[in-house]
């Protein structure tokens, strides 16, 4: 019987195959990424070394050089280990007191639990993927990932949190915001970005994050920053 690791590593695989080969494949692509809805929400992420964010801040760039995108930078450059409630729809008193509670089980369950697993992830990165759009760096997490994503989830949900598994281990490098324009722009620019690192990369941190996302880019917002 399938494990459970099996069953996240086989719906990644899915993922990158229907979402983002097939398309990837078709001449007739459209870029149709235009004016994203604002979302917003709590996330746990995971860091990398500088030379890996380096390298996917040169391919944002360069994608933001030919087609309108909203840059990643190396600030908000990251793995999702775990996904949180969304606060787009929610009151400024229920986003607080969502973060407060958050924030305190990140910091007296979830951090020093993940600090002591870092060293059993291990991702190796695959290849650059795109859709209508977004660029990704594809890639393939170790069983660490997947338990250490497991752990928190279950951790979460025991104090009345809301947090969810990843879908996958990728790296989100762009989001297009060009509006039915023909793929052909950007194919010729992702078969020239630099290559992912062929060794696999462990994650240098884990950190908790309110993300912001809208046609003016994505940003992270740490807890000391919340009140923004």
């Amino acid at each position: 019987m399938p494990s459970r690791m099996d069953a996240y590593t086989e719906k990644q695989r899915g993922i990158y195959y229907n979402a983002f080969r097939q398309p990837m494949a078709q001449p007739e692509l459209q870029l149709t990424g235009a004016n994203p809805p604002a979302d917003s929400g709590l996330l746990l992420i995971l860091r990398y070394p500088d030379a890996l964010t380096r390298l996917l801040t040169q391919a944002s760039t360069a994608i933001g050089d030919v087609i309108p995108a909203i840059p990643y930078a190396a600030d908000n450059l990251h793995t999702t280990l775990a996904t949180g409630s969304k606060l787009t729809q929610s009151t400024e008193n229920e986003a607080n007191a969502l973060e407060i509670q958050v924030n305190n089980w990140f910091m007296n369950h979830a951090l020093p639990l993940a600090q002591t697993r870092l060293d059993h992830i291990s991702i190796t990165f695959t290849d650059w993927l795109f859709n209508s759009n977004t660029l990704i760096a594809a890639s393939k997490a170790n069983a660490g990932f997947w338990q250490l994503a497991e752990q928190l989830v279950d951790s979460a949900n025991r104090a009345d949190i809301a947090l969810s598994m990843p879908w996958g281990s990728h790296i989100t490098v762009s989001r297009f915001l060009a509006e039915q324009q023909s793929a052909d722009s950007i194919r010729a620019t992702v078969r020239g970005l630099p290559p992912l690192p062929w060794t696999p990369v462990s994650p240098c941190g884990v950190e908790l994050v309110r993300f912001h996302c809208d046609a003016r880019g994505f940003r992270f917002f740490r807890r000391e920053d919340w009140s923004c």
